[in-house]
């Protein structure tokens, strides 16, 4: 964040204004930031706050590689390790992050993304004021004023929490190290110093709370909706360690589940054809950002070897078993370790989560949060809160692997999960399902390490990150360093992470 953050929202052209507020609504993959306007003019009546709220979701648009986007999803699977650089990460910052020895000075992956999130905040910041401004007589849409404002305020969640666990002690909830908060639009040079980890987390509920209130049950996977909100706000109250709120909230999503939000009949159905538009409609997405896949520059393609790579530790971990009462259970062998075929340019492995140069189509989707995560953290709430390996729980992850394939138990291989399971052995059995079931989407992987670590023993005892990637030894360096230009800009006002 340099010195100054514009105050301007990014607009389309003036012609768009001329729109109907239902028509600004839709065309996000159109979106086209041509120049900008005065945020405090800008928001004048319905269609302009659509056009606006229209920006703040441009916001995670994917850019090249060297954008906060998608370095923002890159950047944690390099540092688990299941991923590796690809052709264009040689820099000493992308080494670093290799070695899990992140730096501080010239690290320009981390301003990228450090802007990019703050940019989404002051965005989501402008429009959460001016529409809260704006008179219920200026709003033909019944209940759409509301609506906005909660958006704006799941999109301001959202960034924030990214910001908490990439530049934040996230897993300690008594420490000084959260994030600058910024809940209301920028407009001076002054930057605050740092809120505590309770203060951030805090400020995330409280957003996550109104878009549960406000925010519409629909528009489109690629908006924020109700259901999204609860999921997320279930995902923050698992890292808070609020475990048994975590469950609660679960298990309210997935009782409502409906034709809209529910848990797809196959894992297949919206990762392999990318050739058409459904996998922007699945009812498995709970939200999620429309890629660039037909310029080349797609997620998919940066994550099959310009910028990263699979490595052959994913499949290794897919192949590890785990022993209940006599049983040997394999964590997959089925469609989950297939959609990583051996990539055959770069080395390792590339995915067919998303288009890329090895994936025909121009169609890809970002995954923000999908239905398999719901039962994946009902699943370790609900055995965390109770200190037992829950029929709730189990029922949880046994859904998901036997939507993967996974045979009733009994035998040897993939099966489902037996009861007799101890806490420790589910507990290993959630982390490897989460990294069969969601990796290359968004870092969850390397976060779950870095929580697994710290409740086994404050990063002391029990299970820790380097037990999987061997140079993670240093724990302050889990986290990313705030860049020393947002420092400086702020007369070092802003405490930088410990050991950098």
């Amino acid at each position: 964040m340099k010195n100054r953050i514009s105050k301007n929202i990014v607009l389309v052209a003036a012609l768009m204004l001329s729109t109907t507020a239902c028509q600004l609504s839709e065309p996000l993959d159109d979106y086209k930031p041509l120049y900008s306007l005065d945020a405090d003019n800008a928001i004048k009546n319905e269609a302009s706050a659509e056009l606006a709220l229209t920006g703040v979701y441009s916001g995670f648009l994917q850019g090249s590689t060297n954008t906060g986007m998608p370095m923002l999803v890159l950047v944690p699977d390099i540092m688990s390790g299941y991923s590796i650089n690809g052709t264009s990460s040689n820099s000493a910052e992308d080494v670093g992050l290799a070695t899990n020895n992140p730096i501080a000075t010239g690290a320009k992956r981390t301003q990228d993304i450090y802007a990019l999130l703050y940019d989404i905040v002051n965005r989501s910041n402008w429009i959460i004021e001016k529409t809260t401004a704006l008179g219920d007589n200026v709003f033909t849409t019944a209940g759409r004023k509301a609506e906005i404002i909660a958006e704006g305020k799941i999109m301001r969640a959202l960034a924030d929490f990214y910001l908490l666990r990439n530049f934040g002690q996230f897993y300690n909830i008594n420490s000084e190290y959260g994030i600058v908060l910024r809940n209301s639009p920028v407009r001076d040079n002054i930057i605050p110093p740092r809120s505590t980890v309770a203060q951030t987390y805090a400020s995330i509920l409280a957003d996550l709370d109104e878009g549960i209130a406000n925010a519409p049950d629909l528009r489109s996977k690629k908006y924020t909706s109700k259901t999204f909100a609860k999921a997320l706000k279930a995902r923050v109250l698992l890292y808070m360690g609020k475990y048994q709120e975590a469950a609660n909230l679960c298990q309210d999503v997935i009782n409502a589940s409906n034709a809209n939000f529910r848990l797809a009949t196959t894992y297949t159905e919206f990762f392999l054809d990318h050739t058409t538009t459904t996998i922007f409609s699945n009812p498995e997405i709970l939200f999620g950002t429309a890629g660039e896949g037909s310029l080349g520059i797609g997620i998919g393609n940066n994550y099959s070897g310009t910028y990263a790579k699979m490595a052959q530790s994913y499949k290794d971990a897919l192949a590890q078993t785990i022993n209940v009462g006599g049983q040997t259970i394999i964590c997959d062998n089925g469609i989950r370790n297939n959609s990583f075929p051996t990539n055959s340019k770069y080395g390792g492995f590339y995915t067919t989560k998303y288009r890329s140069n090895f994936v025909s189509g121009t169609n890809e989707m970002f995954y923000q949060m999908r239905m398999a995560e719901v039962y994946l953290i009902l699943a370790e709430a609900s055995a965390r809160a109770n200190n037992v390996v829950t029929e709730q729980a189990l029922k949880a992850i046994n859904t998901i692997r036997t939507r993967a394939g996974a045979k009733a138990t009994g035998g040897n291989g993939f099966e489902i999960y037996p009861s007799n399971m101890t806490l420790s052995e589910f507990l290993k059995a959630v982390r490897y399902e989460k990294l069969a079931e969601l990796y290359a989407e968004g870092g969850e992987t390397w976060y779950d390490l870095i929580r697994y670590d710290y409740i086994d023993g404050g990063f002391s005892g029990g299970f820790k990150v380097s037990d999987v990637k061997a140079s993670a030894t240093n724990p302050d360096k889990f986290i990313l360093p705030i860049p020393t230009e947002s420092i400086d800009a702020g007369g070092k006002t802003v405490k930088q992470n410990p050991s950098y």
